[in-house]
């Protein structure tokens, strides 16, 4: 089943960059005024130097140089267990400082977030630069498809992102990102659907999933109208691996799931 994953609201007026850093690939893809999305020149190349490379795809394609570039990451070659806290603390303030409003997750400075140092390199290459998390991408990237956005008014949803090294959940409800949960992809199925379900409930224990290996869970304070978020989609390079756990996406462009994310972001933004 195939979904058209694109950017929605103020059109781009200038040559834009987006650049997913993931854990085993960076997608690069370059939006063009006047072009459509699907015609987007783009690439899917080695996750490391990532800025180099997507330099290299646009001197080799002849393509300009763009005029304003949007980056993701999550990679930290730390796991330790101090790192893990810290990240689910710094989602916290995020989630204060923006309301769960998603496309405020786009920012010109993302001090701690793994995202910073990738922006300060594309920075010294490219120009302008706004970034995000990759997690933030990836609940853009659910938002832009509409189905999604109208079934969150009225009730909450999960979004499932199923990468190569980890599992995400965000908990949405009317657009807002109220929650989530971050799991290494080793985890069970059975352990992943137990955890899901305690989520939904608001008592997941953040320590329990840290305990288990992952970075952990931010719940707590849902409200009763989100009804559980039951509907479910799921996004990202492993999601044949859940299926039966809710509607996998199937998006038109392969692997650049988040750089369109990114896009409809920017487009929010640049239309509030």
């Amino acid at each position: 089943m195939s979904d058209s994953i694109m950017m929605n609201g103020a059109p781009l007026a200038e040559p834009t960059l987006f650049l997913d850093n993931g854990s085993r690939r960076t997608a690069v893809l370059l939006a063009l005024p006047g072009v459509e999305p699907s015609a987007w020149p783009g690439a899917l190349l080695a996750p490391e130097q990532p800025v180099a490379g997507a330099l290299e795809f646009l001197k080799q394609s002849a393509l300009p140089m763009p005029k304003l570039t949007l980056v993701c990451s999550m990679n930290d070659a730390s796991n330790k267990e101090e790192a893990r806290a810290a990240r689910m603390a710094r989602w916290r303030e995020e989630l204060h400082r923006t309301g769960g409003c998603a496309e405020h997750f786009l920012r010109d400075n993302a001090p701690g977030w793994e995202a910073a140092p990738l922006m300060a390199e594309a920075e010294k290459v490219f120009g302008p630069v706004l970034g995000a998390d990759s997690g933030a991408a990836a609940v853009l990237c659910a938002l832009s498809l509409e189905r999604v956005r109208d079934r969150s008014w009225q009730e909450g949803v999960t979004v499932l992102w199923a990468g190569e090294k980890h599992i995400q959940a965000f908990m949405i409800y009317q657009e807002k990102l109220l929650g989530l949960y971050e799991q290494h992809a080793g985890i069970s199925r059975d352990a992943l659907l137990a955890d899901l379900n305690d989520l939904r409930l608001n008592w997941l224990p953040d320590e329990k999933v840290r305990a288990e290996g992952g970075h952990g869970c931010i719940c707590g304070d849902f409200p009763a109208e989100a009804e559980g978020f039951r509907p479910t989609w799921i996004f990202g390079p492993q999601r044949q691996a859940l299926q039966g756990m809710g509607r996998l996406v199937s998006p038109s462009r392969e692997g650049f799931e988040r750089c369109f994310g990114l896009c409809f972001g920017l487009s929010q933004k640049a239309g509030a």
